[in-house]
């Protein structure tokens, strides 16, 4: 809603018990506030492992690290005991980073959606949306379970078509852990971040929130949005990092470095860029339209305490409207203040920042 509209039926105003229930439900830790992941793991068996052993730990985090570290050492001890082999890790050291990222990629959803409750919180959304719960379940129930059933049935599907050209690992591998380990971990991270640029900035835009044009610092309100993007972006660059570093292993002599590394990597990078620039592009329209609309208001305001308000030589201020005046060129000047974009200097500064180092990295290892 833009400011001074009205709105249908009675809103709870700050610090009332109806408002105060509707934002602590939002928060980490709330009913809603776990994740798909979590809900995967538990079918899995690991909620009652979890609840047993760990009770405050997320499922998630118990299904990964230990599956994770079981499949590392396994396939390793196997690649040495059985079929005498140097294993994958030694070949290229730079592979012990694939599971601690896989592990990364749990604590980063988790980190993330918490984050995302924290930021709607922060802006009073469930106070001010006349449909709070939009933002609260910003991604539909059903789609980490088709992007899961989608990606393990391709990787089901090329296993079979290759199967004569695995080892038995290998089999283990394409058939059992990347599509029911690997595959359900990228699906969370990957709808997390999905829900965080895309659908929360678009939802945003479509709502009746309307632009905080007190917001101290000059962003509309937007700074807890603006500080998530870019925290998202930070999870990828630290996975483009690692994909580099496992794709180009500087300083590992014998190493094969694929023709199409280059081309598949910058691709990737360009991606995810693109996937901030929708982000700022959405929410820069929302910031746009509400600042235009405010402003339109408040100078249909201003004509209407004026008399010949379209000649600035001679207009002239109705009898005891001076008062109203002030008022409306304050609020005026409050409005036109407002940044048009959803990001302080720091977080613009961060930003640009980390787009550019995947990129520097990539160049500077394949110059080496």
């Amino acid at each position: 809603m833009t400011e001074g509209s009205e709105r249908p039926g009675v809103q709870p105003t700050p610090g009332s018990d109806v408002a105060d229930e509707r934002v602590d439900s939002w928060l980490p830790g709330a009913s809603g506030g776990d994740l798909w992941l979590d809900q995967f793991a538990t079918y899995l068996g690991f909620g009652v492992l979890t609840d047993r052993f760990a009770p405050n730990v997320p499922p998630s985090y118990v299904y990964a690290t230990v599956l994770v570290v079981a499949w590392t050492v396994l396939s390793a001890a196997a690649d040495v005991l059985v079929f005498g082999t140097p294993p994958i890790y030694v070949t290229n050291p730079y592979f012990l980073l694939q599971p601690i990222v896989l592990i990364g990629g749990v604590y980063g959803a988790h980190s993330l959606h918490r984050s995302y409750l924290q930021a709607v919180e922060e802006m009073k959304l469930a106070e001010r949306a006349d449909e709070p719960e939009r933002f609260r379940d910003i991604v539909p129930g059903w789609l980490p379970w088709a992007l899961f059933a989608a990606a393990a049935g391709l990787q089901l599907f090329r296993a079979y078509v290759n199967l004569a050209d695995f080892t038995t690992m290998g089999v283990v591998a394409n058939t059992v852990v990347f599509p029911f380990l690997y595959a359900p971990i990228l699906v969370q991270f990957f709808v997390v971040y999905v829900g965080i640029e895309f659908v929360a900035p678009w939802r945003l835009y479509r709502s009746d929130v309307g632009i905080h044009f007190l917001d101290p610092h000059g962003v509309g309100g937007l700074r807890p949005i603006g500080e998530l993007i870019k925290k998202a972006y930070y999870f990828i660059v630290v996975g483009l990092v690692v994909y580099a570093l496992i794709t180009y292993a500087p300083g590992v002599s014998g190493w094969e470095i694929s023709a199409t590394a280059g081309t598949i990597f910058t691709g990737v990078w360009i991606l995810t860029i693109l996937t901030v620039a929708f982000a700022v592009f959405v929410l820069h329209r929302f910031l746009h339209r509400e600042k235009r609309r405010n402003l339109q208001a408040l100078e249909a305001q201003l004509r209407d305490c004026l008399e010949d308000p379209w000649k600035v030589k001679e207009y002239r201020v109705k009898a005891d409207a001076d008062g109203d005046v002030d008022d409306i060129r304050r609020r005026i000047e409050e409005v036109s203040s407002t940044s048009e974009y959803p990001a302080t200097f720091s977080i613009w500064s961060q930003l640009a920042l980390s787009v550019v180092i995947p990129k520097a990295v990539q160049l500077f290892l394949t110059g080496i």
